[in-house]
């Protein structure tokens, strides 16, 4: 296979960049589960910057993501709690069923029922109880017409 039939044959290298603190208004583009080159299976929030609190390093376009290792004990809190947060919904309001809506691609687009929603992100740094150093994101549900974070409350 030439070169170019390779290129022509591969998917794009998406050119996302992890959150960092600040706070952030962003569109939802994906939510899916995949390995890595290790075969650890991971989560991953996919999102595009509408709006953020500075936007010389965080333009509007800019794409912004949250990966999740399955393998780690706190994984399912973390994305039951994001869960909850971008749907609006109690703890106790969110179903099987809007969890598995939430993870299973939709057969025509291929993306997360989550794809399109708004949400704000509030990111800081940590230090974890094992001394590393972490980006905590916080979620919340934003309005679909919000257009910066002037639209919307921060908590």
């Amino acid at each position: 296979m030439s070169f170019i039939n390779q290129i022509a044959n591969a998917d794009a290298r998406r050119q996302s960049e992890y959150f960092q603190p600040g706070q952030y208004l962003v569109s939802i583009t994906d939510f899916k589960q995949g390995k890595n080159r290790k075969g650890r299976e991971f989560v991953v929030l996919e999102t595009t910057v509408i709006d953020s609190d500075n936007t010389a390093v965080h333009p509007a376009g800019a794409e912004r993501s949250w990966l999740s290792m399955l393998d780690v004990d706190s994984t399912a809190r973390n994305i039951r709690g994001m869960l909850c947060a971008v749907l609006g919904v109690a703890d106790h309001a969110l179903t099987v069923d809007m969890i598995t809506a939430a993870m299973t691609p939709d057969e025509e687009t291929g993306k997360s029922s989550l794809a399109g929603l708004r949400a704000i992100v509030h990111a800081r740094n940590i230090i974890t109880k094992a001394g590393s150093p972490y980006t905590l994101l916080n979620f919340a549900a934003a309005a679909d017409n919000a257009t910066s974070l002037s639209d919307v409350k921060l908590r």
